[in-house]
């Protein structure tokens, strides 16, 4: 009985034995046919001599010692092989299968496929078989194999040589997994003289490094232990889940991709890990917006990748399907053209407002939603421990509509926070800690509004005034209406709060969303309309589906000033342009009608506003030029008092100036620095002096 091989040192020595039996078979029958003299001098290789022509042309035969050398030699490499293979059989009974052989195993590699790799590892490994091949082609400058290198050693008998082109062809296993490459662009060369090698993967596995490829460290990570965590969610999803996995590991046939749907931390990984875990896998975690723009890097990429998947048995999970960026119909055509002939389990995630994939293997989508209110109480509990007596964790679920990824991070925040104070968390800790992720997730499509102003720096009309109670009143009482009383139930949609501010700019309609949010305890965070609005088909939805649900989660208030060029009237369909933007607003009042969070627009300009968006405005609040007797309100409130001259007559600036609440602002600020600058207390004629010049900022004539 064979012994199993102690190591792949072992095994690559045996490997490399072989080749040069082989390279020394062939170098023999060239010699025995005439077609390489057995002393080259030193014009060989750089012309065709007539002696090489007539033995090309001759039908030679070998000597009766050549011919018996050629039998020894055949015997010799049927020898060396059978006891490759024993030892081979011998370590995988062993529980000790080496990374090659798992390799050529799983991927059903020939006989002839497994030489050829084989023979172009030695010419990488093997100085002396390198310097052999090289004079078996009568090249001694020769930097690569190729594919007529591989013909003469592999597919030079009749029986062989029928494969050569379909195994070294881009679809078959050793290009199409990429453990032979080619070396540049020689479309053009003649195919015998394409240059190839084997693939770095393969030099690794060959010395028995069995681990993820290094090349896709920056696009996948391999999991090689997966394991089950107790989720909180419906209890119908996982086993769902583990019997789509578990049906796809079986193998049986070209099962479905199976599609998770959720929002970002809504255990959709998890869930897939457990399943793994149940079916015995590994998982390779693929980041697609990490493929890169360039199709050709991608498929490079997505190939080794599912060579990887083969190896390591894993389940092949492609994270973000639908966030691909700008290439996104580039990089989904490539996926799709790779995992099509992959028989192994394949899933994906995707956002909860992801459209359906259309792909030729068929998916199976499963949606994954967020905890309910129970459950998320009991993850606050486990996650925060010992808390403050005045944090309320029934009201703290209520209030914050999280994922169980992203109530795990805030609690981790919150639990940072008490511990800085060294006290137990209270509702402060919470509220940083989703403040810290909430900034994560609309970080980068807004920022932050951090308010300074209170209720007596407002000049507001009476009407306006009561509008703005009535905002703050909505979203504080939201609870005890929709939930207590029931009317969610009566209503089903349409259940957030949209706010509408109208009026010129500086008339303090972003000043009233601070004190509102200040006045609510919830963050405000400015959309910057030019990070969500983008010219590439599909991108606004998913910028805009990133914030909503973002701010739904965190139960922040959205504001978006000049509102009227997001939420413009729909026209008349004239060209594809026109097409996207219309389907643009569509989703957008799709989201506000399903959105439950609190959303402020500003607009100078909305007659310009979509009819259909009008209507789910639920509070409009107009902010006309300031009157004369607010505007004198606005210089005495705007004025600091320890800082003004004793007597000054604001009533001569209102009606003197026809300012907004900014420009007013603006001056006051300016008459200060004018004050300070003469280091006397701000008088009559700085401010006078100050609005002139912001009068004639504005284009008008004082």
């Amino acid at each position: 009985m064979a012994d199993a091989y102690a190591s792949a040192g072992e095994h690559l020595d045996d490997t490399l034995a072989l080749i040069g039996t082989l390279t020394e078979r062939q170098i023999t029958a060239a010699w025995e046919f005439g077609t390489l003299p057995k002393v080259l001098d030193r014009f060989s290789g750089s012309y065709v001599g007539g002696a090489e022509v007539q033995a090309l042309f001759a039908s030679k035969v070998p000597s009766e010692d050549g011919a018996a050398r050629l039998r020894a030699l055949d015997a010799k490499l049927g020898e060396q092989a059978a006891a490759i293979e024993a030892r081979l059989g011998a370590s995988a009974a062993a529980g000790t299968q080496l990374p090659f052989d798992r390799l050529r195993t799983l991927l059903d590699l020939s006989p002839t496929e497994e030489r050829a790799l084989l023979t172009l590892a030695a010419f990488e490994l093997s100085p002396r078989l390198r310097q052999l091949m090289r004079y078996l082609v009568n090249e001694a400058s020769r930097a690569n194999a190729d594919v007529g290198l591989l013909e003469t050693l592999v597919y030079s008998s009749a029986g062989t040589r029928q494969r050569l082109v379909s195994e070294l062809g881009p679809h078959a296993p050793l290009m199409h997994h990429r453990l032979v490459e080619s070396i540049g662009r020689h479309d053009d060369a003649p195919f015998l003289m394409r240059p190839l090698r084997a693939a770095r993967r393969v030099l690794e596995l060959l010395h028995g490094e069995l681990r993820l490829d290094p090349e896709l460290g920056e696009v996948a990570t391999l999991i090689a232990k997966p394991e089950r965590r107790e989720l909180l969610m419906a209890t119908d999803v996982q086993p769902r889940v583990d019997a789509l996995v578990a049906e796809a590991a079986a193998g049986a046939r070209v099962s479905p991709i199976v599609v998770l749907a959720g929002r970002e931390g809504s255990g959709r990984r998890s869930l897939l890990e457990g399943a793994a875990a149940a079916a015995g896998l590994t998982v390779l975690r693929v980041r697609c917006a990490r493929l890169g723009s360039e199709p050709e890097r991608a498929t490079a990429l997505l190939r080794a990748l599912v060579r990887e998947a083969i190896l390591h048995h894993a389940l092949l999970v492609l994270e973000g399907l639908d966030d691909l960026g700008e290439a996104a119909a580039d990089r989904m055509h490539v996926i799709e053209d790779v995992v099509a002939g992959f028989r192994g389990p394949i899933s994906a995630t995707v956002a909860s407002q992801g459209g359906a994939l259309r792909l030729s293997r068929g998916a199976v989508r499963v949606d994954v939603a967020g905890p309910t209110e129970p459950q998320r109480e009991e993850l606050w509990r486990r996650r925060l421990g010992v808390v403050d007596p005045g944090l309320d964790l029934t009201l703290l679920s209520a209030r914050y509509s999280v994922t169980g990824g992203l109530l795990e991070r805030a609690a981790a925040g919150a639990l940072a926070m008490a511990s800085a104070r060294k006290a137990p968390v209270a509702a402060e800790d919470v509220h940083a800690g989703m403040r810290s992720v909430l900034d994560e997730g609309i970080g980068i499509l807004g920022s932050r509004v951090t308010s300074l102003h209170h209720w007596d720096d407002l000049v507001l009309n009476e009407e306006a005034m009561d509008s703005v109670k009535e905002i703050i009143y909505r979203i504080q009482h939201r609870r005890r209406v929709y939930e207590e009383w029931g009317m969610a139930e009566k209503l089903r949609r349409g259940l957030g709060l949209v706010v509408l501010f109208a009026g010129p700019p500086g008339t303090g309609k972003t000043m009233v969303a601070g004190i509102i949010a200040r006045d609510v305890g919830l963050d405000l965070y400015q959309v910057d309309l030019s990070r969500i609005v983008s010219k590439y088909v599909g991108e606004t939805e998913k910028n805009l589906a990133q914030l909503f649900d973002a701010a739904e989660s965190g139960h922040a208030i959205l504001l978006f000033d000049e509102a009227d060029s997001l939420f413009a009237q729909r026209g008349e369909v004239k060209s594809s342009v026109d097409r996207y933007a219309n389907l643009e607003v569509n989703y957008l009042l799709q989201r506000v009608e399903a959105f439950r969070g609190t959303i402020i627009l500003t607009t100078n300009m909305a007659s310009s506003m979509d009819p259909a968006f009008r209507r789910r405005i639920a509070i409009k609040v107009d902010f006309p030029m300031p009157e004369q007797d607010e505007r004198e309100a606005l210089w005495r409130t705007l004025t600091p008092e320890r800082a003004r001259a004793e007597s000054i007559d604001f009533a001569t600036l209102a009606r003197r100036y026809e300012m907004s609440g900014g420009n007013i602002r603006n001056a006051v600020l300016r008459a200060a620095f004018l004050a300070a600058g003469e280091d006397t207390q701000i008088a009559l004629p700085h401010l006078r002096r100050a609005a002139e010049i912001e009068y004639a900022a504005m284009g008008k004539v004082g």
